[in-house]
């Protein structure tokens, strides 16, 4: 416990900082759809997107739903798939420095001569990972909340949850896979960019293939931001249980991996 306390202490501003941030996007997402309403500068939005290609479509698409509708405007702008890049970036950030910095600082040594195991120091760290985005996503979803209410809308408040549920499940897989890379770096620079790389990398593959077909569908299908879909979860009130299950199992078990991983490790003085 004591582990725990110390490093959530240690990262609390950053995570406080990118909390806020999370859910002042998810308050102006939100409360834009009607400013471009009223505008009528929805219309000219959507044959915009519509005329988008490769990745910038991904990225901006509302998945081909009426932006007129508010459930379709927040499952492609307040909850759509760019902002997943500001949680795999803190991921990255966040997952580089459980293991890493103390790795690149030579205190490794320092922190392991306390009465504390390998596995306890790397759970502990692994659990305020997990509470770090659980605050995102809280913020995040108070911040939807925020924008329904300054527009008067009642929306779907369950739905949205669920889907920011997913998408925590989501970065929490990211996050240990990409501690368990991290593990084989004792350099700070280089674990950041290797576990920088592979969160955008499979992000970006994710997005350049939304209209893929054949072999590369399949593999599209298999990376894990496939399997966090918020246009079933808001539009219809669907339940992905395979695909949330798939994700914490996955989780859990990269994390026994990496604690295998770190039993392992030389630490260097």
């Amino acid at each position: 416990m004591t582990l725990l306390k110390q490093h959530a202490k240690t990262e609390a501003i950053s995570t406080l900082i990118w909390a806020v941030v999370l859910g002042l996007v998810g308050y102006l997402t939100t409360w834009l759809w009607e400013l471009l309403s009223q505008s009528g500068s929805m219309l000219e939005l959507q044959k915009v997107l519509e005329n988008a290609q490769g990745v910038l479509k991904s990225l901006v698409s509302a998945g081909g739903l009426s932006l007129a509708s508010l459930d379709g405007w927040i499952q492609g702008y307040a909850l759509g798939t760019w902002v997943t890049l500001p949680y795999v970036i803190f991921t990255a950030l966040f997952a580089a420095g459980m293991i890493t910095r103390e790795m690149d600082r030579r205190t490794m040594e320092f922190v392991l001569s306390l009465p504390v195991s390998r596995a306890q120091l790397l759970v502990s760290r692994w659990l305020v990972l997990g509470g770090s985005l659980t605050t995102l996503h809280l913020f995040h979803f108070l911040g939807v909340l925020g924008g329904l209410a300054a527009l008067g809308e009642r929306g779907h408040p369950d739905r949205y949850a669920l889907a920011l549920f997913s998408s925590l499940l989501l970065h929490l897989f990211v996050g240990t896979l990409m501690l368990l890379v991290s593990l084989f770096f004792d350099d700070y620079g280089a674990g950041l960019g290797a576990v920088m790389g592979i969160g955008l990398g499979l992000n970006i593959l994710h997005m350049g293939t939304a209209e893929a077909t054949g072999a590369l569908k399949s593999v599209r299908g298999m990376l894990p931001f496939a399997w966090h879909e918020v246009q079933p979860i808001v539009m219809d009130g669907a339940v992905p249980w395979g695909h949330m299950l798939l994700l914490a199992g996955g989780a859990l078990l990269l994390l026994a991996v990496s604690v295998c991983v770190f039993q392992r490790k030389p630490i260097a003085v």
